[in-house]
């Protein structure tokens, strides 16, 4: 028994040994960069030292070491799921065209910065330089914070008012009323499709927060669609439009809508300006606001003006935000921090909650597998890009007046909120939420119907859609 003792003695001896020489040597090998570099430089220093592109993408293979054993399989398992994640490929196009890092991106560093989540103990237990000390996190948060603070508005946290990933919906978007109020009547003029009988809020309907609330819209000659509809309201906020993200600008979306064999049925937009000159008190309003007349720019710009008056503020989450503790009730407040908590707001953040990144469809278990056959529409990014790593890719959603805009996901697999968080959690976060948890993120996520020109946003399908949540058993 003594030797025995012994022996464990001398090799637990051993281990402290090897954990205090490895913890001395990586204090040596990794240095805070010096106080006289520009703050971009010194992170650009611990980003390299971190060897985060190994495992997020970029110029850089995986490491030599996913071929060790033991390290090896562990490093390649987080390598593959941090590519997932996080592809940081995106946020370096972004550098390239000298344009700030896009804002989810930014959220998430934050996160895993400010946790100090990264790197898993697998890869900085070889690359010693790759731990985040508290140093190098300070010079990492504040660079953070100074890119959130200057390109999208978010308040540089205190200790009385920590940071927070969302921000309140503006009272105010600019926009020019006359040319505003030209597209409001083209939203709604079904001379815009080529049989006459779709408009553009046949599918995005303002009465019913946005959308069509079907599982599949329908457009021209009554052909299906491949997807659910996305709001329109609060596009405004959002980077890019669809759900492969096939445009950048509301203009560039408007004139796709318009040219969809399905939706519009358009071959071009020379239909719309002969129809439209035929009407000549619109040609008159018209004019006033565009002397050059009907044209591709123009009937867009009109259509993306008034866009802009679709924003819904005042929700009570963001009543909340801005000091107001009692906007929304201990059950919703308990859902945001989980909300937080399971990484939920490192995708939907910003403005709209929503809508200014890619993200894969399943980071941590298979979706499509557990769901039906694959079809094109599954595809998501890699419709657009043919990048391998598009695949399954998609624009997340903004969650802005969720409640009213079912059913949920691209193939409206999701009929009701509770469905659709439990199904978040578990494909994307591996997590089998308690039904006590599932509604705390329902609660919340009904703090977030805001308010349309005064009136809080309302759907009438509202009561058949109660019924569709009592039939499913999730009261």
């Amino acid at each position: 028994m003594k030797r025995f003792l012994n022996i464990i003695w001398k090799i637990t001896g051993s281990v402290i040994i090897l954990i205090g020489t490895g913890i001395f040597f990586s204090r040596i090998v990794n240095q805070v960069p010096p106080d006289d570099m520009a703050l971009m430089d010194r992170v650009n220093v611990i980003i390299d030292q971190g060897g985060c592109f190994i495992c997020h993408g970029g110029p850089q293979e995986f490491c030599q070491h996913i071929n060790w054993p033991v390290f090896g399989p562990a490093i390649r398992r987080d390598a593959e799921k941090g590519i997932r994640y996080a592809d940081a490929s995106y946020a370096l196009a972004y550098v390239i065209e000298d344009l700030p890092y896009d804002e989810t991106s930014l959220v998430k560093l934050q996160k895993a910065v400010s946790q100090q989540s990264m790197p898993p103990l697998s890869f900085y237990v070889i690359h010693w330089r790759s731990y985040l000390t508290q140093d190098k996190k300070e010079i990492f948060l504040d660079w953070i914070y100074n890119q959130l603070s200057t390109y999208y508005a978010h308040p540089r946290p205190s200790e009385e008012h920590p940071f927070e990933p969302v921000n309140p919906v503006p009272g105010f978007v600019p926009y020019d009323t006359d040319k505003a109020a030209l597209g409001e009547l083209l939203f709604h003029d079904s001379r815009l499709s080529v049989d006459n009988t779709v408009t553009c809020a046949t599918c995005h309907n303002l009465y019913t927060a946005g959308v069509d609330n079907l599982d599949f819209s329908v457009g021209v000659y009554n052909q299906p669609g491949t997807s659910t509809s996305l709001s329109v309201f609060n596009a405004i906020f959002h980077s890019f439009y669809f759900w492969n993200g096939n445009a950048f600008t509301l203009q560039e979306q408007t004139y796709q809508a318009l040219l969809d064999p399905v939706k519009m049925g358009n071959d071009s937009l020379d239909r719309i300006f002969d129809i439209l000159s035929e009407d000549s008190s619109l040609t008159d309003r018209f004019l006033a606001s565009y002397p050059k007349g009907y044209s591709d720019s123009t009937i867009t710009d009109a259509l993306a003006e008034f866009h802009k008056t679709l924003i819904t503020p005042n929700a009570p989450f963001d009543r909340y935000l801005k000091g107001d503790a009692e906007a929304i009730d201990q059950q919703a407040q308990e859902g945001y921090r989980l909300f937080k908590k399971f990484g939920c707001a490192t995708c939907h953040n910003g403005t709209a909650m929503g809508g200014t990144s890619f993200q894969f469809m399943g980071v941590a278990n298979d979706y499509f597998p557990n769901t039906r056959k694959i079809a094109l529409v599954d595809l998501g990014r890699y419709s657009v890009t043919s990048l391998p790593s598009d695949m399954y890719r998609f624009k997340v959603p903004g969650l802005r007046n969720i409640a009213l805009t079912y059913p949920y996901f691209h193939d409206a697999s999701a009929k009701t909120l509770q469905e659709a968080v439990t199904k978040m959690a578990y494909f994307q976060r591996d997590k089998k939420l308690s039904k006590r948890q599932v509604r705390a993120i329902v609660s919340f996520f009904n703090t977030l119907t805001g308010e349309f020109k005064g009136t809080p946003l309302n759907n009438v399908n509202g009561e058949e859609h109660k019924d569709i949540v009592a039939q499913s058993g999730q009261k």
